[in-house]
């Protein structure tokens, strides 16, 4: 055998070796509460995350992606602003987790009232607290309050598999061996989401994915956030999470439940849901 037939030999038998196992200077964990701490501690080391990222939405309502400038600040601070193709704006959220402005730009109105999940969700098509919304785009996962949980290490796919269990809920997680950060969650027996993070960046001393999915299956919903110039735990401008209608934009009250407040204390079906 010649050396160049040697070369593409070796080259074609490295290829087909499996990648090492790698795991970080913890050594490779075997106890299931030992690998749920460290992931709750990896997460909790991002607070704030300020920049610009497109997102893709699949719904029944439509599909279609938007330019977003988005700052989050755990554990509820969110101003999100989405443009169109052509740079227009299209909505605007803005919520402190206890009251929510949102911006629809074509109707020049402004909705405003609770913080609740299906308020919040009038800006996205997934019903979600805010603190879970800010969790999923600082690149962390919601996790379930265990009971119980186990934790295997599967090779093949080179991850932890760490189960949480919780009367009839199981949260299966895959958290990468090496950097102990949740790579996918899926969620079975109640009613959720799933989440996958990919593109993994090292972005000062944190270890961050630059995409999002949310797949919510029952709702029939995807979401894919990919996050284009992004900054990482920089102090968060709080002028951002000020709510107030624009000038000249028709204020439009709702309850709890999206309901339009009419002064007379009486509530009519909700106002279309931006792009709607």
């Amino acid at each position: 055998m010649n050396r160049a037939a040697a070369a593409i030999f070796l080259a074609l038998l490295c290829s087909a070796c499996p990648k090492r196992l790698e795991f970080g200077p913890e050594g490779r964990i075997e106890d299931a509460q030992t690998l749920y701490q460290h992931v709750r501690e990896r997460q909790a080391k991002v607070v704030t995350l300020e920049g610009d990222a497109k997102l893709h939405v699949d719904s029944p309502q439509g599909s279609g992606t938007l330019s977003t400038y988005l700052s989050i600040t755990r554990p509820a601070l969110i101003h999100l602003e989405t443009y169109d193709f052509f740079n227009r704006p299209v909505a605007s959220l803005v919520s402190d987790g206890e009251r929510f402005g949102v911006y629809q730009a074509r109707e020049n109105t402004y909705l405003q009232g609770p913080a609740s999940a299906e308020n919040v969700s009038r800006f996205l098509p997934v019903v979600l607290p805010s603190e879970e919304l800010v969790a999923v785009m600082l690149g962390q996962v919601p996790l379930l309050p265990p009971e119980s949980m186990t934790l295997e290490l599967d090779e093949k796919e080179q991850v932890y598999v760490l189960k949480l269990q919780r009367g009839p809920a199981t949260q299966t997680l895959r958290v990468d061996p090496k950097h102990l950060r949740v790579v996918k969650s899926e969620v079975r027996g109640v009613p959720g989401y799933d989440l996958a993070f990919e593109d993994f960046q090292q972005r000062g001393d944190q270890f961050f994915p630059d995409k999002v999915h949310l797949i919510a299956t029952t709702a029939g919903t995807k979401l894919d956030l990919k996050y284009t110039d992004i900054r990482l735990n920089g102090r968060p401008d709080l002028t951002l999470y000020e709510m107030g209608a624009p000038e000249g934009a028709k204020v439009v009250d709702v309850d709890a439940r999206g309901q339009e407040v009419r002064s007379e204390g009486t509530v009519s079906q909700p106002p279309p849901a931006p792009g709607s």
